[in-house]
């Protein structure tokens, strides 16, 4: 997938040293279930563990340039139906605030309801994630709150669930 400014690519396994490296940066992981103590061989599992799964989908946000950015995992795809975009971040905290992740959040919204003709786009987020308002202005609406739903370093979260449905994205984006 290509935007403005970014190309974005099916997941390689040479991509880890990045999550890796991203993954231990609290800047990156403040709002998501990622252990504060995550090891390398901890993302390599996962990693495998979603490569595996036939309802998962790895990609690797790069610049033009190819230099990898940012990360974002699908999950719960069931293709005609519904999928969850389960984790999107820009990893180069210093590139941030730039639209990088509104221009990635457009592409895998294309992607769900152009290409994989999904009735229905969801995902979550922890209270106070600054990223609430982008999905807010991308045309996602509130479901609800799942109380003590996600747990970080054995503290528990409420997490806030918002969705899109198909409607809603060709209404506010056209076809």
């Amino acid at each position: 997938m290509e935007t403005k400014d970014l190309i974005i690519r099916e997941s390689t396994f040479e991509d880890i040293d990045y999550f890796d490296r991203w993954e231990k940066d609290p800047r990156v992981t403040q709002f998501f279930s990622i252990a504060d103590d995550q090891t390398r061989d901890d993302v390599v599992r996962k990693f495998v563990h979603d490569d595996e799964d036939e309802a998962q989908r790895q990609y690797t946000i790069c610049l033009k340039d190819g230099k990898p950015i940012g990360r974002i995992v699908m999950g719960d795809i069931i293709m005609g139906w519904k999928c969850e975009i389960w984790r999107i971040y820009i990893g180069e905290v210093d590139l941030r605030g730039k639209g990088y992740g509104k221009q990635a959040m457009l592409a895998m919204m294309d992607l769900a309801f152009n290409q994989w003709n999904m009735a229905r786009l969801y995902l979550d987020h922890y209270t106070g994630n600054p990223a609430s308002f982008l999905y807010l202005s991308l045309g996602f609406k509130y479901e609800g709150v799942l109380r003590d739903n996600c747990r970080k370093n054995g503290k528990l979260y409420d997490v806030h669930l918002m969705s899109m449905l198909r409607d809603e994205y060709f209404e506010k984006y056209g076809k």
